[in-house]
């Protein structure tokens, strides 16, 4: 038995998904594909378009054989945490052979170059990079600049010195958002010494922040932005599977669609009963982050314009919404070191599986490390008490979305203890 993970956020899941999963399963061999998805809140620190039930559904309808949930400390942390937290879940599966990933290079040796560079972080790459920083580069545009240059300096590609800017660009691949996902997939699997053999497909058609529907496979951004400045139309509809987009009708009607913008009065209420010494032990806020937030909080007038004012040239518009996610959902730094502490740990919490999957969930049973939670009333007694604590964070985050529907619908309020897994 032969099975690929694929580590997803399915927001939502499009016809792109729907290629990439096919493709995975039939260039590896693989008879089974677990999809890890994020649950309520995405990496980008915004919530996921629709809930992580309907995600999974979607996911499963559109090729995936088991999805489970990424903890959502690894789910909206930066990008090395995300693929930290997925590599170390796929990998306590016990049986997962492969780990897919589409990137814009589809190149794996690039990718895999870049991954032991940033893993191995040797004293002459970390100059350039304590360099660029000095001179006030974001750390993306600090590592990728600094990373081209030592990589053509110690390669011989360019005659690359301190005199010479001619290499002093960043890179194109680490322009890439997924490309640099992958190549943190990688440092994840080399730092873990893991089994899992990493397996790139190359993006096609549109890019991943393109905003255009007119391509073949538009990206997750675009149709997002269409849905929720226009609504479910044609327009989105031709670029989602048929059960995908019944789905999304669905949680439409029922008030489980959601934007960042729901979420604004939580958040300004939780701005405005922190101090700027409370707000400093949050994850991913520095000092400097905090004294800003605190000092510009009168002005907040919604989540996504509170960002636009908080960037700056050091602090890119990605890390400042994650930063505010963090504030919404009590995730603190000292919990975040101490998780990176224990190497990431993980349950496996089940949103969704085909019972044809029944051989892959008892190898995972026999060979796995990390108990396999298909009822969260259960999480008392299966869990540890580090894997109880991410349940718990888990269940506020998903109560937090909840809390937006039912003030949204009037309708009852769901606990997340009396879900179940959505079974095909």
């Amino acid at each position: 038995m032969k099975t690929v993970g694929i580590i997803a956020e399915y927001n939502p899941f499009h016809k792109g998904h729907a290629y990439q999963l096919s493709r995975a399963k039939a260039c590896t061999g693989a008879d089974y594909a677990v999809a890890v998805i994020s649950g309520p809140f995405v990496q980008r620190g915004f919530p996921a378009l629709a809930d992580k039930y309907a995600r999974a559904e979607m996911a499963l309808r559109g090729g995936a054989d088991l999805v489970l949930e990424l903890p959502v400390f690894y789910a909206a942390g930066s990008a090395e945490t995300f693929a930290r937290g997925a590599v170390s879940l796929l990998e306590s599966l016990g049986c997962v052979d492969f780990l897919c990933f589409g990137s814009e290079c589809g190149d794996l040796k690039p990718l895999l170059s870049y991954a032991r560079l940033f893993e191995e972080e040797p004293e002459g790459y970390r100059q350039l990079l304590r360099s660029y920083a000095k001179q006030g580069f974001s750390f993306p545009a600090a590592r990728s600049r600094a990373a081209e240059e030592y990589l053509n300096y110690t390669s011989g590609i360019l005659p690359c010195t301190r005199a010479d800017a001619d290499c002093r660009y960043e890179s194109e691949l680490l322009q890439s958002p997924n490309n640099i996902l992958g190549i943190e997939y990688c440092r994840a699997l080399i730092r873990r010494k893991s089994p899992i053999r990493p397996v790139t497909l190359r993006r096609i058609s549109s890019g991943y922040h393109d905003t255009s529907l007119h391509a073949e496979f538009a990206s997750a951004s675009a149709i997002r932005s269409s849905i929720l400045r226009e609504g479910l139309t044609d327009r989105t509809a031709g670029q989602l599977p048929a059960a995908s987009w019944k789905i999304l009708k669905d949680c439409a009607r029922e008030g489980r669609l959601f934007s960042p913008e729901d979420f604004s009065p939580m958040l300004f209420y939780r701005l405005l009963s922190l101090s700027q010494e409370r707000l400093a032990a949050f994850q991913d806020i520095s000092e400097d982050l905090a004294a800003r937030i605190d000092n510009l909080k009168f002005q907040f007038t919604g989540f996504t314009a509170f960002a636009d004012l908080l960037k700056t040239k050091q602090l890119t518009h990605t890390h400042i919404t994650r930063a505010l996610c963090h504030i919404l959902l009590d995730l603190y730094q000292e919990d975040f070191l101490r998780l990176k502490e224990a190497d990431f740990p993980v349950y496996l919490r089940i949103l969704g599986f085909r019972k044809s999957a029944s051989p892959l969930l008892a190898a995972i049973k026999q060979q796995g490390c990390a108990p396999l939670l298909a009822k969260p009333a259960d999480a008392g007694s299966v869990l540890s008490p580090v894997q109880r604590f991410l349940f718990e964070k888990d269940g506020f985050a998903a109560h937090i979305c909840e809390a937006v529907r039912v003030c949204r619908c009037q309708g009852p309020f769901i606990h997340e203890c009396t879900r179940s897994p959505i079974l095909l």
